[in-house]
């Protein structure tokens, strides 16, 4: 039997269950895709080896899937579902399974009436860790308590400086995963007969606390976004002893006695520290070889296929979903309850939309003097007004549309979101009526499709759309790493110095944003756009300082790498003074320079900048490491990573992307004196 698989949703979620079916064991094939925005659609179908469906009813009429991976964003998981159990189909739904009892119960129902499975991504269950503490919590005697502990850092930077409603959306997302795993401990190893109840819960838009009972046996959650580290364990204590699961390595800890015996007492810590070195060693080594996945995903997938197959129940029972399901209500009103402005009673009133809907220009008459500003300040456009840097380039402004692939609605300087990803194209509306636009959005990770993607191509889109909608002057966010490698150890470089000639040698960054000035030069004449071009240093924020990646990196508690000596030169800028600059720029557009190199002149070698960020609240401790040794380490570990996955090392230049530069600050100084 070959399994016809579909699938709704087409992001990262969906791609992460596209991998995972590589090692199931029953046959599958894809058959379907669906994803509201056909770019996304199109781009995960090709990966897939499927076709894209314009609608789900033609996905599932057409396509006709065994099985349907909702992969959708948490609102539309119950719909899809239900849909997908109408046309005959099993369901797989991605965590949250549902947001309430009532419609957890209705798309269990629906599934008995269809005689389909359903099966939620309750993938930690599945996890060799966590199943491994399930099969020896046996030999602890009695269970007396299980703490579940979560402590999450959201990936996107604009979290950092996030509001309330933000901050409760990702909770949420993650409250799920703890919560299910404490869930099935308490009813493998509670009172026999007895409900999982919730006792007493406590929580916040960036934390949630709660104990729930099993009969005797008691279940400590703990969520939060602010802790560290960064964690995701689940402890079981019996009367004879302790085991500790950790999942975010995948192993399990403890020796597992009473630990009363004098030798016990002596030997445990060392056992145990043992066991974290060498367990942890070996998921290292596991995850380098592997890549980075999700533990236990691939598991349920095999699981749930074969239970398909052979008729068996989901490996996730119904009464475990419901129990998990109502709980989660519970949890999620407690969180709301203490977050208003997450249901929108509170907060700064903005527009959101999307751009080229029909609605998006008369949404924005009224939004962009929703600050109260004067009437003659200019409205500038901003991409990227969530990052690091765009969102305080937008508190410098008096009027702001931010553009980008999501909204920061806690935001009080943006007057306007426009949702739109401009990797895959955007409308002219978004830009209609904007007297400036700033692109400061870019990729900064990836490999070189993830800078053609989103650095390039998006640059290429936002000149289009430009055009289309007669905005007619624009503010490029580059980079300094685009100038070309010094030839000597005294040049000094400033705005005449060339780009880089071979970019690709420098890094998948700098190849980037060098090919996306070239663009710009190259293309904005033809379109009557008239274009200032910002290159920053090193960005380094006064309020979180840290060393920024061409002069160190954080290896553990107060301890830094620092590339070279404290006598070397640095290009160097806060944040908050970049982003004023970009601002007058936005302001003063005809007075500003064509290009400026930016940083701060005042601030000439790495340890004037130790000593800056010492003066305020950074206690960071440095060890120097020259910069030929790290460049033939960073080349050598490259080679072996390459090799071992079997591919032929890529030229990159270290030694030129890591030595010392000097620059010369005389425009710099001129425009920062400007803002000021």
């Amino acid at each position: 039997m070959t399994i016809r698989v579909a699938f709704v949703g087409a992001g990262q979620m969906a791609r992460n269950h596209l991998r995972a079916l590589r090692h199931a064991t029953v046959p599958a094939t894809v058959v379907g895709i669906h994803d509201p925005v056909r770019p996304h659609a199109d781009e995960f179908a090709a990966l897939a080896g499927a076709p894209a469906f314009a609608s789900l009813r033609n996905l599932l009429d057409q396509a006709r899937p065994d099985v349907v991976h909702v992969c959708t964003p948490p609102a539309s998981h119950v719909d899809a579902a239900c849909a997908a159990l109408d046309a005959g189909a099993h369901v797989y739904v991605e965590k949250p399974f549902a947001p309430t009892l009532v419609e957890a119960t209705r798309l269990l129902d629906l599934a008995h009436a269809r005689g389909r499975l359903v099966c939620a991504g309750h993938q930690m269950l599945h996890d060799p860790a966590f199943r491994a503490l399930g099969a020896r919590a046996g030999d602890l005697g009695d269970l007396v308590q299980v703490d579940s502990h979560f402590a999450f850092r959201p990936p996107a930077a604009w979290m950092a400086r996030a509001g309330d409603r933000a901050h409760t959306q990702q909770l949420l997302d993650i409250l799920p995963h703890p919560l299910y795993q404490l869930v099935a401990i308490l009813e493998q190893f509670g009172t026999p007969g007895a409900a999982v109840q919730l006792e007493w819960a406590h929580g916040s838009p960036t934390d949630m606390q709660a104990i729930l009972r099993a009969g005797d046996l008691i279940g400590r959650l703990s969520v939060t976004l602010r802790g560290r580290p960064i964690a995701s364990t689940v402890t079981a204590v019996g009367t004879r002893g302790s085991l500790s699961c950790d999942l975010v390595r995948t192993i399990v800890v403890g020796s597992a006695n009473p630990g009363t015996a004098a030798l016990e007492k002596v030997l445990n810590p060392l056992i145990e520290g043992t066991q974290l070195i060498t367990r942890t060693a070996r998921s290292v080594a596991r995850r380098l070889y592997g890549g980075v996945n999700y533990p236990g995903l691939a598991e349920l997938i095999d699981a749930f296929y074969t239970s398909i197959a052979q008729g068996l129940a989901s490996p996730t029972p119904d009464r475990h979903l419901l129990r998990v399901s109502a709980l989660f209500e519970t949890l999620a009103a407690h969180i709301q309850e203490t977050a208003p402005a997450a249901s929108g009673t509170t907060g700064s009133p903005q527009a959101v939309t999307v751009a080229g809907t029909a609605a998006a220009a008369a949404a924005r008459a009224p939004a962009a003097t929703t600050l109260g500003s004067a009437p003659s300040s200019p409205l500038v456009a901003v991409t990227g007004a969530r990052g690091f840097l765009g969102a305080q380039i937008a508190g410098a402004l008096a009027r702001v549309r931010g553009v980008g692939r999501g909204a920061n609605p806690d935001d009080p300087h943006v007057a306007e979101w426009v949702i739109a990803d401009l990797s895959r194209g955007i409308s002219a509306d978004a830009f209609v009526g904007a007297d400036v636009v700033v692109h400061a959005a870019a990729e900064t990770a990836g490999d070189f499709e993830a800078h053609q993607r989103n650095t390039i191509d998006a640059t290429r889109h936002l000149l289009g759309a430009m055009d289309k909608a007669g905005a007619s002057r624009l503010i490029l966010v580059s980079s300094l790493s685009v100038i070309r490698p010094p030839r000597t150890a005294w040049e000094r470089q400033d705005e005449r110095t060339p780009r880089a000639g071979e970019p690709d040698r420098l890094g998948a960054y700098t190849w980037g944003k060098t090919v996306q000035e070239e663009l710009v030069e190259r293309e904005a004449p033809s379109y009557g756009i008239a274009v200032r071009i910002v290159r920053p240093g090193a960005l380094f924020d006064r309020n979180d300082p840290c060393l920024p990646g061409l002069m160190g990196r954080h290896l553990f508690g107060r301890w830094y790498l620092g590339l070279g000596r404290p006598t070397l030169p640095i290009a160097v800028c806060d944040v908050a003074r970049c982003a004023s600059v970009i601002a007058w720029c936005a302001t003063h557009f005809d007075e500003a320079p064509p290009l400026v190199n930016l940083f701060d002149p005042e601030v000439k070698t790495r340890g004037a900048f130790v000593e800056m960020l010492r003066a305020g609240c950074w206690r960071g401790r440095i060890v120097w490491v020259p910069i030929s040794t790290m460049a033939v380490a960073i080349v050598a570990a490259r080679s072996v990573q390459s090799l071992l996955v079997g591919r032929w090392p890529s030229r990159f230049a270290a030694w030129s992307i890591l030595k010392p530069r000097r620059y010369d600050g005389r425009l710099a100084a001129q425009v920062l004196a400007s803002c000021r």
